[in-house]
């Protein structure tokens, strides 16, 4: 039987007044900071629901560029309504630096700020000691985990980091740690923050990551919300630790594929498309269609979906359909074209023998295009063959 036991809230990446554009409706970036808001009053509801003891926010509360004065004043009001603490770790979208609100902003007593100069905090009411690893600037390197203070024996200790985890990112440092070097630290729970999918099977077992609670782009699919994580030590000081996840979104941001190779007319497609919209939550799914496959046929992607503007006004559709080619055909002439089809069927023939998938992908899609190029003399901007995905600005640095 338990003897001893904490429980709280674990958020991150809440990106207060981040900007959302790029699709043209200006109702669109107004809507989804309201929702953001929105998702950050329910924490601060649920907190109180689940009379928890404490919060954390590993990093990214709010947009340092962007946040302005009133949305402090309404973060710091609705922080200091609650009778717990609030402990807070800087991220790279809001740095301890030197015009940083939290410097500058009077914050509620039971508000602590965790920076470089002051990283613990020890909440003797919970015998729990909180150690935070965040960001003194926008960008910043492996950090110097061997002036981290040791775990007490009497406490629950939690190690707050914002940063990647078992991932190498050597030309865009963001706090880069590994699994080994954490373990070795020796606390009980890893409250993790920077990437905004939620991920706890991390090899750190006492490791999570709750993401983002309100998604901010289509590379954050699925349920989003925080993690209500309880330790307890027993009456022979054995540890256990217990992670909850629990949604509390606005809108969830839904990628959908539709097959175009069997489509004959606009009609059609149209039709195929109302199919696939009627399984949405209408209200709450934000949509993009991605057609798919070879077609001949031209689809006019704005006339596809303005029958479901209606229920659907933020509806986006991509066409990565690609031409239909007889490449066998292709090979056999003797010039540019076939050569260059020749050579590229051996090198995707050599792909298929050694299971290179992703390579193979790459190959067909310079396939097309260089088809099209020879052809045309011109490749279509519509198509990307589905490459160059991380360009889209929603697929952000984080």
């Amino acid at each position: 039987m338990a003897t001893d036991r904490i429980r709280f809230l674990h958020c991150a990446d809440i990106h207060l007044d981040r900007p959302f554009g790029g699709r043209g409706l200006k109702d669109y970036s107004e809507m989804r900071r309201t929702d953001v808001w929105k998702t950050f009053e329910s924490i601060i509801r649920l907190a109180e629901d689940e009379l928890v003891d404490f919060i954390l926010v590993c990093g990214d509360l709010y947009e340092h560029d962007y946040a302005s004065r009133a949305t402090i004043q309404r973060v710091g009001s609705l922080f200091g309504r609650l009778t717990i603490p609030v402990v807070v770790l800087p991220g790279n979208h809001d740095p301890y630096v030197a015009n940083s609100w939290y410097k500058t902003w009077n914050w509620p007593d039971n508000v602590v700020i965790l920076d470089n100069e002051k990283p613990t905090v020890r909440l003797d009411a919970l015998n729990t000691f909180i150690h935070g690893e965040g960001f003194s600037a926008f960008r910043q390197d492996t950090p110097d985990l061997s002036t981290v203070t040791r775990p007490f024996s009497d406490c629950f200790n939690i190690f707050m980091l914002h940063g990647t985890l078992d991932m190498n990112f050597s030309n865009r440092p963001f706090n880069p740690v590994s699994s080994g070097e954490l373990a070795d630290l020796g606390y009980d729970y890893y409250a993790l923050g920077h990437f905004h999918n939620l991920k706890t099977d991390f090899k750190l077992k006492n490791a999570a990551n709750p993401g983002s609670p309100e998604p901010l782009g289509f590379d954050e699919t699925g349920d989003h919300g925080v993690l209500l994580v309880t330790l307890e030590r027993d009456e022979h000081g054995k540890k256990a630790l217990d992670i909850r996840e629990i949604n509390l979104a606005q809108k969830r941001y839904v990628l959908l594929n539709l097959d175009m190779a069997a489509v004959s007319s606009q009609e059609e497609a149209c039709a195929r498309l109302g199919e696939l919209l009627c399984s949405l939550d209408l209200g709450r799914d934000l949509p993009r269609v991605i057609l798919k496959g070879r077609t001949p046929l031209a689809v006019d992607c704005e006339a596809l979906k303005k029958p479901w503007m209606e229920n659907y006004p933020w509806l986006q559709i991509l066409d990565e359909t690609r031409d239909c080619y007889d490449y066998g055909a292709i090979s056999r002439e003797e010039n540019l074209k076939g050569a260059f089809t020749r050579e590229m069927l051996q090198r995707l023939k050599d792909c298929e023998e050694k299971g290179d998938e992703e390579q193979a992908m790459i190959l067909s899609a310079a396939l097309d295009l260089g088809i099209e190029a020879l052809e045309k003399g011109r490749i279509d901007a519509r198509f990307d063959g589905g490459l160059f995905k991380g360009s889209d600005r929603e697929r952000r640095l984080i």
